[in-house]
């Protein structure tokens, strides 16, 4: 065996020991989730979490916060490198993935004015109900949340399982170009021409072309904003949006970006990096609609389900999108889920209330889409 091949050998099963690390990582924080609430809190404060500054967050997600900080050092500091973080949020999200089965999940790509993107298809395995309906499944277009830097069809391949199974529809997830190597309107042109995509091709993929929605968590809940707006009245309209704890000003203040935007898992320092890197390469301002669709035009947009997360430094910006969609006439569900913060439906397989929630958020988006 040569240097290079004895190298390479040593690398390998180095990834392969790491990996297999993750995933035991992954084992014992979904068993963590059988403790007492006592038990949690009790963890949380033995590894430094501040329990009187949010008294009413789910214990157990105290855990996981406190053991994200206690294993990665100067959370709070400098960002690493785009190709660091997103190698880091893949090993996170791989590390807790427990895929939910579906009837049917397919990789290909699709043409676009930029080249080819990636997108992965869910069908899901059909109840009862949906199976004595015999009907066309409604289809979700779904775009993935990580501040427009991180983030692809396999960070999400968990929630999009959930949607698409608990929801009894059709998902078609995407991975988008990414800051800072594809400034703004790059994402927002990748998931309108994944829409079109899905309208030209709904009948090939069995989806009920009256029932094509968008949606996504986070900066995926930003991009289904402003593609429903951008959308609103062509025939590729999507005929729902479903807006997870969205980003959807980036020019105000608001009281949650103060209230909670340090020791969680989505902090002011990450928002402010995320808007450095949009603000250095992109020619948008931040006041653009395409930006911040908090500035758009609120009429005549497709129904919306948003749901915020009560510890979110986002939730007071989107509940207040909420309002300004009902006072333009926008037909318009929202709630907020209790004890969570940002990022929940990708704990939803290590918490179990996360889990709950997301569950429920399939559903009611199905109902939303079933009720136009």
């Amino acid at each position: 065996m040569n240097e290079s091949s004895g190298a390479d050998v040593l690398i390998s099963r180095f990834n392969h020991l790491t990996a297999r690390l993750d995933k035991l990582k992954g084992v014992v924080l979904r068993l963590s989730m059988k403790l007492p609430p006592n038990s949690h809190r009790a963890i949380a404060k033995s590894l430094g979490f501040n329990h009187e500054r949010y008294p009413a967050l789910d214990p157990h997600v105290q855990v996981l916060i406190s053991v994200r900080k206690y294993m990665t050092a100067n959370n709070e500091g400098p960002r690493p490198h785009p190709e660091v973080s997103r190698h880091n949020f893949r090993r996170d999200m791989a590390a807790i993935a427990n895929p939910i089965p579906v009837a049917k999940v397919k990789d290909w790509e699709i043409p676009s004015r930029a080249g080819k993107l990636t997108v992965r298809h869910y069908t899901p395995i059909l109840n009862d109900e949906t199976q004595k309906n015999q009907e066309a499944l409604p289809l979700l277009v779904f775009f993935h949340g990580g501040s427009f830097i991180v983030g692809d069809v396999d960070t999400h391949d968990d929630p999009c399982r959930m949607l698409c199974q608990h929801g009894q529809m059709q998902v078609l997830s995407v991975s988008y170009r990414l800051l800072p190597e594809h400034p703004s309107p790059a994402a927002i042109e990748d998931c309108l021409d994944t829409l079109k995509w899905a309208h030209q091709h709904a009948a090939s993929l069995g989806a009920d072309s009256t029932k094509i929605g968008v949606g996504g968590d986070s900066a995926g809940g930003n991009l289904a904003a402003v593609i429903s707006q951008l959308a609103a009245g062509t025939n590729y309209a999507p005929a729902a949006q479903l807006l997870i704890y969205p980003s959807l000003d980036l020019v105000n203040d608001y009281p949650s970006h103060v209230a909670y935007g340090q020791g969680l898992f989505l902090s002011q320092v990450d928002v402010e990096y995320a808007k450095e890197l949009h603000l250095s390469r992109s020619l948008l301002p931040f006041t653009d609609p395409r930006v911040s669709p908090m500035f758009g035009n609120l009429t005549g947009l497709p129904s919306a389900l948003i749901v915020t997360a009560a510890f979110d430094s986002l939730r007071d910006e989107a509940e207040m999108y909420a309002i300004k969609m009902r006072e333009a006439g926008s037909h318009c569900v929202a709630y907020r889920v209790a004890g969570q913060g940002h990022g929940f439906v990708s704990m939803a397989t290590i918490n179990r209330a996360a889990f709950e929630a997301t569950r429920r958020i399939a559903r009611d988006f199905r109902v939303l889409l079933d009720g136009l």
